[in-house]
C-alpha cells in the first residue's frame, strides 16, 4: 500500500487560509510563489510551498502564529479557572468543620453538575449537529478575545474549516470539554483530601420521609466499584447510625465516610473524564492524519495548472520518492526475456501534434498512434511479441483519464520491463493533470514525466539502457 504523504496541521491551516482568501477576494499575485513551488516534487508540496510564501508575504503567517499562541493561552487560563472552581467548591461543600457534613448534599454538590453535563454530552453525541459540549465553546470565544490584529477572522475561519473537513470538530471540542472537567474534578478531589487531612469532619445523612434502608442500599451500590480500587467504605451499620453525630466509633466512621467520598469522586468523577478525554483525543489524532488539500477540487486544479511542472534531474541522482517516480521494474516473465528495443506509443494524440515528436533519438521505435479499437488490439499483439525493456506511453493531459485509458496503460505496461507515461500539454488551461496524478497512484509500476520536452524522455531512456 502506498504511504500517504503527510503534512503538519499548520501547513494545512495555511493552505486553507489562502484558499479562503482567494475564494473571497480573488487570486493573489503569486508569480514568486509559483517560481519557488516549481522546485517541489509532489503536487501537495507545491501547494504547501505556494501557500507558505503567500502567507509570509501577506502577513497571514504572523496572524496564524498569534492566534495559535492565543489559543494555548486561553486554554491554560480556562484550566486555571477550573482548578480554582474545583478547589473552591470542595472547600465550600465541606465547610470549616464546625458543623456536620450532610454526605448526600456533599456528593451531589461535587458530582451533580458534572454528571448532568456528562449525560447531556452523551445524548447530544447522537445529533449530527453536536458541538462537543457548551463548556468547550468558552475556549474559541476567549481565544478571539485574546487574539487581536489583521486577518484574525480569516485565520479563525480557516482553523474551523480544516477541522470540519476532517470531520473532527466535535471530537476536538469534546476533548477540551472532558479535559476541563477532569481538571476541575482533580482540583476538587485534591482540595477534599487536603481538607480531610487538616480538619475533623463528622458525616451524617438526614431524611424526613425515606426509610434508612434507602440510604443503606444507595451507599452500598455506589461503594461497589470504589471497593475494587481499595477505597474504604462504611458498612450498613455505620450508614444506619450516621444520622447521629455522637455515634459509636465516630473516629472509624469518619475514616470510612472520607474514603467513600473520595472514592466516589475519583471513580464516578475523574475516571470517566480521563477515559473520555483519551478516546476523543485518539479520534482527533486519527482524523488529523487524513487532513490534506483536495487536489481534485476546482480551486487546486486551477492552482496546479499555473505552477511549472516537475523537472527531472539530468544526472543519475534520483529525486526523492514521489508520485512522479513511484514505480519498480516488472519481474521478468518465466521463459520470456525482454528485448532491448525501446518503444514509443501515442495514445489518442492531438492530430496537430507532430508524430513522431522532434528530439526523439533513433534508438526509439515509434509505434501507433492508438486511436481506435483496431489499433489498440494490433499494438497489444505487437507488445506481446516484442516485450521491450523500456516503454514510453505518450498521453494528452487534456483528455481525462477514463477507465478504458487506465486499463490500456496497465495492459501495455505489463508487457514491458519499465514504463514511463509522458503526459503532454499538461500546462494547457483544459488539462486534467491533477486527475492523472490521482489515477496513476493506483498504477505503482508506472513512472510519470510531465515535462513537454523530449530531452527528459531521452534522459530516462539513457539511465535505463540495458
Amino acid at each position: 500500500m502506498e504511504k500517504q504523504e503527510s503534512l503538519t496541521f499548520k501547513q494545512a491551516w495555511l493552505c486553507e487560509a489562502i484558499h479562503l482568501r482567494e475564494s473571497q477576494w480573488g487570486p493573489q499575485d503569486d508569480s514568486k510563489a509559483r517560481l519557488l513551488a516549481q522546485n517541489e516534487y509532489t503536487p501537495i508540496a507545491k501547494i504547501i510551498r505556494r501557500a507558505t510564501e503567500l502567507s509570509q508575504a501577506s502577513g497571514l503567517t504572523t496572524s496564524i502564529t498569534k492566534l495559535s499562541a492565543a489559543g494555548w493561552l486561553a486554554f491554560f487560563v480556562i484550566l486555571g479557572l477550573a482548578i480554582l472552581t474545583g478547589a473552591s467548591s470542595a472547600f465550600a461543600t465541606l465547610g470549616n468543620g464546625t458543623q456536620p457534613v450532610n454526605i448526600v448534599w456533599a456528593l451531589l454538590s461535587l458530582l451533580g453538575l458534572n454528571l448532568l453535563s456528562l449525560i447531556i454530552w452523551c445524548v447530544t453525541l447522537l445529533s449530527p449537529t453536536a458541538t462537543g459540549g457548551r463548556l468547550a465553546q468558552l475556549w474559541p470565544w476567549l481565544t478571539r478575545k485574546l487574539a487581536r490584529g489583521p486577518d484574525m477572522g480569516l485565520a479563525v475561519q480557516a482553523w474551523w474549516s480544516v477541522w470540519h473537513q476532517a470531520r473532527a470538530t466535535r471530537w476536538l471540542l469534546s476533548t477540551g470539554t472532558h479535559l476541563i472537567w477532569m481538571t476541575l474534578l482533580l482540583a476538587a478531589t485534591g482540595a477534599t483530601l487536603f481538607a480531610l487531612s487538616t480538619r475533623q469532619y463528622d458525616f451524617v445523612w438526614e431524611t424526613t420521609v425515606l426509610s434508612p434502608d434507602v440510604f443503606v442500599n444507595w451507599v452500598g451500590w455506589l461503594a461497589v466499584i470504589p471497593q475494587w480500587f481499595g477505597f474504604t467504605v462504611p458498612d450498613a451499620e455505620i450508614v444506619r447510625t450516621s444520622t447521629l453525630v455522637s455515634q459509636h466509633d465516630a473516629e472509624i466512621a469518619r475514616r470510612l465516610w472520607s474514603g467513600w467520598l473520595v472514592g466516589c469522586l475519583v471513580i464516578y468523577g475523574v475516571l470517566p473524564r480521563v477515559v473520555l478525554s483519551l478516546v476523543c483525543s485518539l479520534i482527533v489524532v486519527r482524523r488529523r492524519a487524513h487532513i490534506k488539500p483536495d487536489l481534485l477540487s476546482p480551486y487546486y486544479v486551477a492552482v496546479l495548472s499555473r505552477i511549472p511542472s516537475f523537472i527531472h534531474h539530468a544526472d543519475d541522482t534520483a529525486p526523492p520518492p514521489s508520485i512522479f517516480d513511484i514505480g519498480n521494474d516488472h519481474p521478468p516473465y518465466a521463459g520470456e526475456a525482454h528485448t532491448t528495443e525501446h518503444l514509443l506509443i501515442a495514445i489518442e494524440p492531438d492530430p496537430k501534434d507532430l508524430w513522431p515528436p522532434e528530439g526523439i533519438g533513433s534508438i526509439v521505435s515509434c509505434v501507433g498512434p492508438i486511436d481506435s479499437r483496431e489499433s489498440r488490439q494490433q499494438i497489444l499483439r505487437k507488445m506481446a511479441q516484442v516485450r521491450p525493456n523500456n516503454l514510453v506511453l505518450v498521453c494528452d493531459a487534456r483528455h481525462s483519464p477514463d477507465r478504458g485509458t487506465l486499463r490500456l496503460l496497465r495492459d501495455l505496461s505489463e508487457c514491458a520491463k519499465r514504463t514511463l507515461v509522458w503526459l503532454r500539454h499538461n500546462q494547457d488551461s483544459q488539462a486534467h493533470t491533477p486527475a492523472w496524478l490521482s489515477q496513476l497512484r493506483d498504477l505503482p509500476e508506472i513512472k510519470l514525466n510531465i515535462r513537454d520536452d523530449p530531452a527528459s524522455v531521452m534522459q530516462w531512456l539513457e539511465r535505463h539502457h540495458d
